[in-house]
């Protein structure tokens, strides 16, 4: 993308006249629209892994203020944060955070919505992705079924990081689940059951443990939808980092 700007002159150099004057005028999205958002983030800072989940407010006057979980290698942080959305573009914007927080560039869908964005802090190659959380209560009922996942993430071994892979199938009732989880850890395939519970701390934010067969214990972030949809968590300890996105399936007629 380095190259846009000169791409974009030669593309107007190059292009017949009677061709450009043919071309549709770039769509103007709808304006932002305020409201909270769940935002889920991951790649890498420098030379370490990294993972993350904010619940994200964004307010009339282009205020925003929101709470973050972030993990970049082996250290874990939570943190609140203020900052500004500013529209850029017709659908495009940036939000600036205060030191609790790191800058992105967003782009809207054309109801107005972020879908995703990008870090712009420094160092930082990391992608986001951007989901609706409209105001409403998170209750146990409404995570009740099954929830599917596929999750790519790092396993810190020897001195290094080296990727991994999961595909998960869970059943909640109660904000308690059960599962079976397929494994990839650099090739070496494994199949684990587990169990555990959502720990509700602020609503829709909380934390999961849980504990495979084996009796290894896994700790995560979590953020539940407010729509009922899934959830998305963020592991905070161990050698393995991992953010995802589960999606729950919708009960059948």
């Amino acid at each position: 993308m380095r190259s846009l700007l000169f791409g974009s002159i030669a593309l107007a150099v190059c292009v017949p006249a009677s061709v450009r004057a043919n071309q549709p005028e770039p769509m103007e999205c709808a304006a932002p629209r305020p409201g909270s958002y769940l935002v889920i983030r991951q790649g890498q800072r420098g030379e370490a892994p990294l993972g993350g989940l904010q619940l994200e407010t964004w307010l009339e006057d282009g205020s925003v203020r929101g709470r973050r979980f972030l993990r970049v290698g082996r250290r874990y942080s939570e943190t609140r944060y203020q900052g500004r959305w500013q529209k850029v573009s017709a659908c495009g914007l940036t939000v600036t955070r205060d030191q609790q927080g790191s800058a992105s560039s967003v782009l809207l869908s054309d109801q107005g919505t972020p879908r995703f964005g990008i870090s712009t802090k420094v160092g930082d190659v990391v992608t986001e992705q951007w989901l609706p959380q409209p105001a409403g209560a998170c209750k146990p009922s409404a995570m009740d079924g099954t929830v599917l996942s596929r999750q790519m993430g790092m396993t810190f071994a020897n001195g290094a990081w080296t990727p991994n892979a999961v595909i998960q199938r869970e059943i909640w009732s109660a904000w308690q689940m059960a599962g079976l989880a397929v494994s990839s850890y650099d090739g070496a395939g494994e199949v684990a059951a587990y169990q555990g519970r959502f720990l509700q701390d602020d609503n829709c934010v909380g934390r999961i443990r849980q504990q495979d067969a084996r009796g290894v214990n896994y700790v995560y972030a979590a953020i539940l939808r407010s729509d009922g949809k899934g959830y998305a968590y963020l592991q905070t300890q161990g050698d393995d980092l991992t953010v995802a996105l589960l999606d729950r399936m919708a009960a059948q007629p």
